[in-house]
């Protein structure tokens, strides 16, 4: 049950008790003293459990509702003990909100609020297990920017101690120890960084804040802010050292690989299975004349065998090459001629790759041959 609901319940409540006070008011006499006999039927009939109570303690009037649940409570000759209590009615128990005042006492039912606390109760525990279990560093602070709450990450991630987060402190008190202890960037104007933090919490209230922190100690940190509707923040810090060395050793490994290829006498293009470029070397740029390297997300195998078949006799080669590279069954690798129109003579050859990416590799069958013009017969 989500916190409007339990609101809601809170405020027909109050809205509850307010409306049975009224009423109470003009709760009459008994019969016997004089009321006015409708009025007294209208307060038989009501929902609300009433009674009266004469000078020394004792019910003198009740109505039906009352009557209904004297003999769960033992029918005490006092009325219902005031405050929440339980009776078992029915088989299960029924809860009650009992109000004695000027000697009218008034039972107002519980149950669905008490099932409301109840399930506010489960859904808070579940949270905060959720939240104990989490990885990312959790801290909610209030509108003055003090901690009202934080998870077990966040004294890991930190360094802060539980005892000292359990103290409330304000996010500033919060940096300063930080920085004590080498767990926030370290600036060379710590004042304008702190600054800089300020700026943090009004981009968090439009929802837009995210930083990373490179720590001195070598870890980095992405810190990101949400802003609640009470005008509270919550901020979450999350360890993402390994992502970044596998980020930094994943583009190592890229630039070696360009290294290595661009080394190679053949001109060598890689395309992933959905047949856009990923890979190009430097012999590939001075056969063809252009470089797709600059433009490896948008080009793809169809835009290459476009300039391939431009710059070079008619043939079916490219054609097949096409289809070659949309394939997803086994394929073979093969390789055919082409003509240049500058007469030169390319061997090309297409290759089946891991996890469906194609190989194009394309070499002079004479390179050191001078190009001459192709004539056409």
């Amino acid at each position: 049950m989500s916190f409007w609901l339990w609101f809601e319940f809170l405020t027909i409540a109050a809205l509850g008790a307010a409306l049975s006070l009224l009423i109470l008011t003009f709760v009459p006499q008994p019969a016997a003293h004089g009321a006015d006999p409708a009025i007294v039927a209208l307060a038989e009939r009501l929902p609300l459990a009433l009674w009266r109570l004469d000078p020394e303690g004792k019910v003198i009037w009740s109505n039906d509702a009352y009557r209904a649940l004297a003999p769960a409570a033992g029918d005490p000759p006092g009325g219902l003990a005031e405050g929440r209590i339980s009776l078992p009615i029915g088989g299960e128990a029924r809860w009650f909100e009992v109000t004695v005042q000027d000697g009218i006492g008034m039972a107002r039912p519980l149950d669905d609020l008490v099932r409301a606390e109840a399930h506010l109760r489960d859904m808070v525990q579940a949270m905060a297990k959720t939240f104990a279990q989490l990885s990312t560093g959790l801290a909610v602070f209030d509108h003055t920017r003090h901690l009202q709450s934080f998870n077990p990450a966040l004294a890991d991630l930190t360094g802060l101690s539980p005892e000292f987060l359990s103290r409330r402190p304000s996010l500033v008190a919060m940096l300063d120890v930080m920085r004590d202890r080498n767990m926030v960037p370290e600036p060379k104007d710590w004042k304008h960084w702190r600054q800089q933090i300020a700026d943090m919490e009004r981009a968090a209230a439009s929802g837009q804040f995210e930083d990373t922190w490179a720590l001195p100690g070598g870890q980095t940190y992405r810190v990101s802010g949400r802003r609640h509707p009470d005008g509270g923040l919550a901020l979450m810090i999350d360890d993402i050292s390994s992502e970044i060395i596998r980020s930094r050793r994943y583009r190592a490994d890229l630039e070696l690989s360009q290294r290595v290829v661009d080394t190679l006498e053949e001109g060598i293009t890689v395309f992933a299975p959905t047949g856009q470029l990923v890979m190009s070397n430097r012999a590939y740029a001075l056969l063809w004349g252009h470089d797709p390297g600059e433009r490896l997300a948008t080009v793809s195998f169809s835009q290459l065998a476009a300039h391939w078949r431009s710059v070079s006799a008619p043939t079916t080669l490219w054609a097949e090459a096409e289809e070659f590279a949309a394939r997803l069954d086994d394929r073979a690798a093969w390789q055919a001629e082409a003509r240049l129109l500058d007469g030169r003579l390319v061997l090309c050859r297409f290759a089946p790759l891991s996890d469906g990416a194609t190989l194009a590799g394309f070499r002079l069958v004479q390179a050191d041959a001078a190009p001459r013009a192709l004539i056409a017969s």
